[in-house]
């Protein structure tokens, strides 16, 4: 067994098993991936992200400029963000 880091090992933890959060948040230098993980956080994202909006995966991609005010809408409708 290699005694170094295996990035394809699963941490133990997933965004939908923290518990609590509607929101897994990933900075990724220029751009951010929000990643819903409720249902709340689906209606939400109905609600208040454009139809346009650029999805990786089940994640929203946010460009740095716009994550702290979609953030801050997020917490002001009290759904909680776990960062990664």
């Amino acid at each position: 067994m290699s005694s170094h880091n295996d990035s394809f090992t699963a941490s133990g933890t997933s965004p939908s098993e923290q518990v609590g959060s509607d929101f897994f948040v990933e900075n990724h230098g220029s751009v951010f991936l929000l990643r819903p993980v409720t249902p709340a956080a689906s209606d939400w994202i109905s609600e208040h992200i454009p139809d346009d909006a650029q999805f990786f995966g089940d994640a929203i991609v946010v460009e740095h400029r716009y994550i702290w005010a979609i953030l801050a809408g997020l917490q002001e409708d009290g759904l909680v963000v776990t960062r990664g």
